[in-house]
């Protein structure tokens, strides 16, 4: 049968979603084709529901697939129902986290005819074969639909074995076009699971449906990895193919958790692709100065690190991060003892949380001087424990909520208007806020920057904010020539990086410039 994936990533990041590289990988391995249609403006325009209607006429799929998160479902919705009017006897199946984490809800909008929760590679591949053969489709497992006016929820699988997997399907994206978007990097995960319980992420809700569904019995299964000789010939296949790749991105929820395996994976990342620099996700808490010495020898480039609040209160009753502001600093050290790039994510406007605190946020960066930093504003993706928080407080806004498509841009929480101005020009701004609080020489300059930006209200700060803009990089360009360090906005609009890194970087990537399809933009 041939399967037509949808995959909508509008007003976000371009990138490979390694979920469909797997359920298309399995149903490959089954005897299945696949394509896909991938909507994201940062690469080309959205399709039109009429030119998506044009390829499902052209490829005579016998099931429409579609994956999204929270702020791209109502955007699938909209283009299942146009497809169904046009094509009402091809039936569509809908998954990802926003489905995982409120399968029940969503079921409830009778748009698709399948709402598949959890880890779907095996549950797709039963739907399509039962398809195909024309059998009975009420007992697919993971899967939630409407039999005879009734709501029929069948218990997920057991999490996949990730050794027993088949090979990940990287063709169903344009590799080449992606790769050139994002100046050679490369995502991939060596692991899937994470033991920590955070507010904002969804882990702690997929193991909770998983034991109530009886397909696991402890959180520790849902912590598995990838064979290290898979994941190396897989690098090795993929730079064949792609020689434009300069950097490998280890998107792991938590690469460092497991030191045996991190340690033995660079021994076997040296051997054999020593050339290629990598990153990776850390965890303050697991973290240390063996494990940095490993990273740095074996070729990794960025450590990453969720900081998310320099507040404890913050930290401890409203994300549930126990870690403390030294084992934060420390970690951070360890990284930077070995010469290693570090980066943080940062999350503003979270439930409760005072200016103060984000100030308290502020200066710990200035104090790190991590490589690079990451900020957003909270969004309260529904089903999660962040999300119960600010409904429970009476804090959402779900008009704004609805019409968010990022969460780098705004808050869809209630706040006063003075507050929510200040979050705005954080949003815009906050690498001049964190340079303002170093100690580096140009740090007065940034303090006279949040001077001038902090008194406006928000139609000046609209209006005047194109100009702030062009002046932002060209101070910026003037001070990386003169060798004035700063954290300058780079590669994202909510990305704040080392202005010496940035220097080195342009440097190395000129070397790979040649190799790609297409010139890379270098800022």
């Amino acid at each position: 049968m041939r399967v037509l994936f949808i995959y909508p990533n509008i007003d976000c990041p371009p990138g490979a979603n390694h979920g469909l590289v797997s359920l298309s990988g399995v149903l490959k391995a089954g005897g299945h084709e696949t394509r896909m249609i991938y909507a994201c403006d940062a690469i080309e325009p959205v399709p039109t529901p009429e030119q998506i209607a044009g390829t499902v006429r052209e490829y005579r799929p016998g099931l429409l697939a579609f994956s999204c998160m929270t702020q791209q479902y109502p955007w699938a919705v909209g283009i299942a129902q146009h497809l169904r009017k046009e094509f009402p006897g091809i039936p569509q199946v809908v998954g990802g986290v926003h489905i995982t984490m409120i399968p029940e809800e969503v079921c409830e909008d009778r748009v698709f005819d399948y709402y598949c929760a959890g880890e779907g590679e095996y549950a797709l591949l039963d739907l399509v074969n039962r398809l195909e053969k024309g059998e009975d489709t009420a007992t697919v497992p993971n899967m939630r639909m409407w039999r005879d006016g009734r709501k029929v929820a069948n218990a997920v699988l057991p999490f996949p074995d990730l050794e027993k997997l088949p090979p990940l399907d990287w063709g169903l994206f344009e590799m080449d076009k992606l790769l050139d978007a994002k100046k050679g990097w490369l995502s991939l995960l060596t692991s899937r699971g994470c033991p920590y319980k955070c507010t904002y992420c969804f882990n702690k809700e997929i193991v909770d449906l998983y034991r109530a569904e009886k397909a696991a019995k402890s959180p520790k299964e849902f912590l598995r990895k990838f064979p290290i000789p898979r994941i190396m010939d897989e690098i090795a296949d993929l730079r064949r193919k792609h020689p434009q790749i300069s950097t490998v991105i280890f998107d792991d929820d938590l690469f460092t958790l497991d030191k045996p395996y991190v340690l033995r994976f660079c021994e076997a990342y040296k051997r054999q692709h020593h050339d290629l620099p990598f990153v990776v996700n850390a965890h303050v808490q697991v973290f240390d100065d063996e494990m940095a010495a490993a990273l740095r020898d074996a070729g990794c480039m960025i450590v990453k690190y969720g900081l998310e609040s320099g507040s404890n209160r913050v930290r401890r009753e409203v994300l549930w991060r126990y870690m403390t502001n030294v084992q934060i600093r420390d970690s951070f050290e360890a990284a930077h003892r070995q010469d290693l790039h570090t980066s943080a994510f940062v999350m503003l406007g979270l439930p409760t949380e005072t200016r103060a605190e984000i100030e308290e946020t502020l200066r710990l960066c200035a104090e790190v001087k991590m490589g690079r930093f990451r900020w957003a504003v909270f969004f309260p993706f529904v089903g999660t424990a962040g999300y119960t928080m600010a409904k429970n407080l009476n804090l959402i806004d779900f008009g704004k909520m609805k019409a968010m498509g990022n969460y780098f841009d705004g808050s869809c929480l209630h706040f006063t208007d003075e507050h929510d101005l200040y979050l705005v020009k954080l949003s815009k701004f906050c690498h001049w806020y964190v340079n303002a609080l170093t100690d580096w020489p140009a740090a007065d300059a940034f303090r006279r920057l949040v001077a001038e930006i902090e008194p406006m209200d928000r139609a000046a700060f609209e209006r005047e904010y194109p100009r702030l803009r062009r002046l932002d990089r060209e101070m910026s360009d003037e001070y990386i020539e003169k060798d004035l360090t700063h954290y300058t906005q780079r590669y994202s609009h909510v990305m704040g990086v080392r202005s010496d890194f940035v220097k080195w970087e342009r440097e190395r990537m000129r070397k790979y410039a040649g190799t790609a399809r297409n010139a890379y933009t270098l800022d």
